[in-house]
């Protein structure tokens, strides 16, 4: 069983670099798109009562408004620096694991699609957990202080 491991690693090394590259680019690119939408959404949650109001309806626009109004456009990202470190590093993880996963699989059992995303998805989804748990506890403090 190690055997194959180990030359399946060998045989793949380059296909895991692009996998852990493009997993960190989008990682990245998506913590930066998406933080402004998770910080409004958390503040909706949170209903602080510093200076940010937000309406009855708690409508998202108008938390935004405030926000931005009252603490400045880089509020939107605050509490993003746990996130910005480690969610390019997560998706590196989770490519590589389901790439590494579903290769392992096509090597073994070539004829069953499915159980090649299922091996290359538990793999991936296994490696980032480790990562990721301590980060997401860390996130929230954060994110309406």
């Amino acid at each position: 069983f190690l055997q194959s491991i180990f030359s399946i690693m060998s045989e793949s090394r380059n296909e895991v670099y692009i996998d852990l590259i493009a997993g960190w680019a989008s990682g990245a690119i998506s913590i930066f798109c998406s933080q402004p939408i998770d910080t409004v959404l958390t503040r909706i949650q949170a209903r602080p009562t510093n200076n940010v109001t937000i309406n009855k309806t708690g409508c998202a626009v108008s938390t935004a408004k405030s926000l931005v109004e009252s603490q400045g456009m880089l509020a939107l990202w605050r509490g993003s620096s746990p996130m910005i470190g480690a969610i390019p590093f997560q998706n590196s993880l989770m490519m590589a694991g389901y790439g590494y996963g579903k290769r392992w699989c096509e090597k073994h059992e070539p004829d069953d699609v499915l159980l090649g995303v299922f091996i290359g998805g538990c793999t991936g989804g296994v490696a980032q957990s480790f990562l990721m748990s301590p980060v997401e506890v860390s996130v929230c403090p954060f994110s309406y202080s």
